[in-house]
């Protein structure tokens, strides 16, 4: 009995000297400073490349985000596709603007011109698409605004099969490529968002 007493009051003894130890120990393991810390999320011009990286044509999201606000120090990936939302929504309305103007123009074909109304429709949507996209960036519904954004660029793809045979091809070529790309920007953003896009 004395035996199991002695044994039983080692036991205790050595519970009380090594749990402070073992505690001492855990503590230091799972203490935060010690843990990996979590990586600041990129900014700026590094957001930027890492974006532009991503996209099909990395020189015109460059030379397209690079002199926007999307390139300040703090800029997020959110303001890189509210950027890109702009400029998408502006080159559409220019050729919105283009297209009206070569309707006027009598010196086309019947064919050609139904052709260009046809892409008349597809451009109306895209800027629908577009405005929607904007409306969903500004409400935090991401996925949809990929969908409107992939809309859009769809819409864009269609004027440009449209016309591809006709006289108006080369009129609207640059507006409708730079439309799909900066949809693509939009796109590729959102990959890159964090808690602070939606605050």
């Amino acid at each position: 009995m004395v035996r199991f007493r002695s044994q039983s009051h080692s036991l205790t003894l050595l519970c009380q000297i090594l749990s402070p130890l073992l505690l001492l120990i855990f503590m230091i393991i799972i203490h935060p400073s010690y843990a990996d810390e979590p990586d600041e999320p990129l900014r700026g011009k590094d957001l930027v490349n890492e974006v532009c990286n991503h996209t099909s044509d990395y020189k015109f999201c460059v030379d397209t985000l690079f002199p926007s606000a999307a390139s300040a120090p703090s800029a997020t990936a959110g303001e890189i596709a509210n950027t890109a939302l702009r400029f998408a929504q502006v080159k559409a309305t220019d050729a919105r603007v283009l297209i009206a103007s070569l309707l006027l123009k009598n010196s086309s074909s019947s064919t050609d011109r139904r052709l260009l109304q046809r892409c008349q429709l597809d451009n109306n949507k895209t800027i629908r698409e577009l405005s929607s996209a904007n409306d969903d960036l500004n409400s935090d519904s991401i996925d949809s605004m990929v969908e409107d954004l992939n809309n859009a660029a769809n819409a864009t793809r269609s004027c440009q099969d449209t016309i591809r045979e006709t006289p108006f091809s080369s009129a609207l070529d640059n507006k409708n490529i730079e439309v799909i790309k900066l949809c693509e920007i939009g796109v590729v953003s959102t990959k890159f968002f964090t808690i602070d896009d939606f605050t």
